[in-house]
C-alpha cells in the first residue's frame, strides 16, 4: 500500500472517527462502556458483506420481476423501461427494498440483539449512542471501499454527504428504539400500579411496540429516499436529495442536541411519565411519604 493509499485510508475513516465522538460526547447522564461500543462497531462494519451479498442477490432478482411483468427488457445487462412511470418504480424497489431494507434492517438487527436486554440500556440517550455506532462502523468500512477504488473527490463527497447521511439514519433509529425502551418502562409501571389498585384496570396503557416498528421503518424510509433521489436522473430529485440532506444536518443534530440535554436514567424518566398520566398518583405517593413511605 502505498502513500496515497494510506492517506485516503485515513480520509476515508475520519468522517465516522470524527461523528463517534461526536456523540460519545453527547452522552451525559452515563458513559458507555468502551467494550460495548467497541462491538457494536465492529459489527457494523461486519455487516457491510452480508448486505453485500444480500443486495446483488435482490438487485439481480428486481429486474425479472419487472421483465416477467412486461415492464421492462434487459439486453446486454441493461434495464430498459417503458415509461417514467416504469422507471420510479423500478428505482423505488431497487433503493428501498434491495438497498434500505437491507441495509437498515441488518443494522436493526445487530442493534436489537445486542442491546435490548443489555444491563448498561438504562438511560435516555443510550438508544442514539448505540445505533449510531453500529451504523458509522457499516459507513466506516463502506467508505473505504468506495474511497480506495474511486479516488479523492468521492472521498470529499461521502465525507459531507453519505457518512453523515448513515449517522442521520441511525439517529432516526436510535430515538424510536429509546422511546421503545422508555415506554415499555413506562408501561412495566402501570402494570404494577394496576396491580395494587392504584390506577383503574381499564386505563388505556403506554404502546410501545409501535416504537420499535418505527425505529425500523422511519431509517428505512429516510435512506431509501436519499439513494433514490442520487438514483433518478431528473434534475428535481437532486434538488430533493439537497434540500433533504438539510433537513437531516438540521433535524438529527437538533435532536442529538435535545436527547443529550434531556438525558437521564430510564426507570426515572418512566416514572415521570405516568405520574404525567395519572395526576392523581402525586397525591397519593405524597400520602405514602407522610405515612412512612407504604403504598
Amino acid at each position: 500500500m502505498d502513500l496515497n493509499e494510506i492517506l485516503l485510508v485515513i480520509a476515508a475513516l475520519f468522517p465516522a472517527i470524527a461523528l463517534c465522538i461526536y456523540v460519545f460526547k453527547k452522552d451525559r447522564a452515563e458513559k458507555e462502556p468502551f467494550g460495548l461500543l467497541l462491538l457494536l462497531l465492529v459489527l457494523g462494519a461486519v455487516i457491510c458483506f452480508p448486505a453485500g451479498e444480500i443486495e446483488a442477490a435482490l438487485l439481480n432478482v428486481i429486474p425479472n420481476f419487472f421483465v416477467n411483468w412486461g415492464l421492462g427488457t434487459v439486453k446486454e445487462g441493461t434495464m430498459y423501461l417503458g415509461s417514467d412511470f416504469t422507471y420510479i418504480l423500478y428505482n423505488v424497489a431497487e433503493n428501498f427494498i434491495g438497498i434500505a431494507l437491507v441495509e437498515e434492517g441488518l443494522k436493526f438487527l445487530v442493534l436489537y440483539l445486542v442491546t435490548r436486554n443489555n444491563k448498561n440500556f438504562n438511560s435516555l440517550f443510550d438508544g442514539i449512542i448505540y445505533s449510531v455506532f453500529v451504523s458509522l462502523g457499516f459507513a466506516a468500512l463502506e467508505n473505504v471501499l468506495y474511497v480506495t477504488k474511486y479516488g479523492w473527490m468521492n472521498a470529499v463527497m461521502r465525507g459531507v454527504l453519505s457518512v453523515p447521511g448513515h449517522m442521520f439514519f441511525a439517529v432516526l433509529m436510535g430515538y424510536y428504539y429509546t422511546m421503545w425502551n422508555l415506554y415499555k418502562k413506562a408501561n412495566q409501571f402501570e402494570i404494577q400500579f394496576k396491580a395494587n389498585g392504584l390506577i383503574l384496570q381499564n386505563a388505556p396503557e403506554f404502546v410501545y411496540k409501535n416504537q420499535l416498528t418505527l425505529s425500523l421503518v422511519m431509517p428505512i424510509l429516510a435512506h431509501g429516499f436519499y439513494d433514490f433521489c442520487c438514483s433518478v436522473d431528473y434534475s428535481l430529485a437532486t434538488v430533493g436529495l439537497y434540500a433533504f440532506v438539510i433537513f437531516l444536518y438540521i433535524h438529527c443534530f437538533k435532536r442529538i442536541k435535545n436527547m443529550s440535554k434531556m438525558d437521564g436514567d430510564n426507570n426515572t424518566l418512566a416514572f415521570g411519565l405516568v405520574l404525567n398520566k395519572y395526576p392523581s398518583l402525586i397525591e397519593h405517593f405524597n400520602r405514602a411519604a407522610q405515612n412512612g413511605g407504604a403504598y
